[in-house]
């Protein structure tokens, strides 16, 4: 009877474990997205009628079926006048790994104020992948003048040295003829400005 009593509690066990197996095998793999910049150096800022910074690299759990960005009112907040912004880009539509690279303008009727801003990439297994952050929306005569460099980046002869916060106290020795790039992404400004950048000689020991 024992001997009974224990085949069926081991078959009970292994029908458990062969369960839970099936489970995680049928579970269909989601997509991800790293990289991700919601406006200028990721600010999740907007400005009507400016240009609006968007990137995500994203990888499918199978292949993508379909990418989508949406800017909608914030539930509790309060707007002049209803406005909403949708995008869908079925070029990305049957690819495995993409970088979502885009820059749009914000309307110029577009409305001031808080709004949830949605990325959502769904999988032809079904799966579905909903980043969901908030962003404020400004009209630039209301913006406050306090420039900010988000990305800037620095090559000599087109071999970078410098890259965003990456600095490592390059020896940055420069011959006659040398080709010097610098490119910087600069938000928080309300006109057109001028952007400096000087070199400074090293034995002159200026510490700023």
């Amino acid at each position: 009877m024992k001997k009974v009593k224990s085949i069926l509690l081991f078959l009970m066990t292994a029908s458990l474990f062969t369960a839970c197996d099936s489970d995680d095998t049928n579970e269909a793999a989601k997509p991800k997205a790293e990289n991700i910049e919601i406006g200028t150096a990721n600010n999740k800022q907007a400005l009507i009628g400016r240009d609006f910074h968007f990137n995500a690299d994203v990888t499918a759990g199978d292949k993508i079926a379909n990418v989508a960005l949406k800017i909608l009112p914030k539930i509790g907040e309060t707007y002049a006048k209803d406005w909403k912004l949708e995008f869908t880009w079925p070029q990305y539509n049957g690819t495995k790994n993409t970088n979502v690279h885009k820059h749009f303008t914000i309307p110029a009727d577009a409305a001031e104020g808080k709004f949830d801003f949605l990325f959502i990439v769904t999988d032809e297994n079904g799966s579905v992948l909903e980043i969901k952050e908030t962003i404020t929306i400004t009209d630039p005569a209301n913006m406050p003048v306090d420039p900010i460099i988000g990305r800037d980046m620095l090559s000599r002869n087109d071999d970078l040295i410098y890259y965003m916060e990456t600095w490592v106290e390059p020896q940055l020795i420069f011959k006659k003829n040398d080709k010097l790039t610098a490119h910087a992404q600069i938000s928080q400004i309300m006109g057109n400005g001028i952007l400096y950048s000087v070199l400074i000689k090293k034995s002159l020991n200026y510490h700023p």
